[in-house]
């Protein structure tokens, strides 16, 4: 048995025979007409094709021309369907709810203002181990440096 390989314009059949008949169909098929012993990187390839996509849910390859009207458009019965009502919170609930978020984004703002006042005058070198302080326009802009 000479070995072919597995021509792209084919791959359109292989994948055809994976959605009625199954993987195992697809397998004896490249180990019978193509001599391909380990069919991994031939699927490989199904999956990579733009013309084909794999769906791993429905465990098929649809085609990227083969999609009909219900998968684009939607049904009459989903254009018709009643309008579910939502939930409408009154005013009082929702600023209550935002609160927190707000305090949250508050305090984020204001430890961003800090540490960006402390990178004008504090540098860190974590590879020496080293932290640099320029006093002088700490002292400057009427800050005191103190360590202990």
């Amino acid at each position: 048995m000479s070995k072919c390989k597995v021509k792209t314009g084919e791959l359109k059949e292989l994948a055809e025979i994976y959605n009625t008949k199954g993987r195992k169909a697809v397998y004896e098929l490249l180990n019978s007409k193509y001599g391909v012993k380990n069919p991994y990187f031939v699927l490989r390839r199904m999956c990579d094709d733009p013309d084909l996509s794999y769906d791993a849910e429905a465990d098929q390859f649809l085609s990227s021309g083969a999609q009909s009207a219900e998968d684009v458009f939607m049904s009459m019965d989903e254009l018709c369907s009643p309008v579910v009502p939502q939930h409408v919170r009154n005013e009082e609930q929702q600023s209550n709810d935002s609160r927190p978020a707000a305090m949250d984004k508050l305090i984020r703002e204001l430890i961003g203002d800090r540490l960006l006042e402390l990178s004008k005058y504090v540098t860190i070198d974590s590879l020496s181990k080293r932290i640099i302080v320029d006093k002088i326009t700490l002292e400057t802009d009427g800050y005191q440096l103190i360590t202990h």
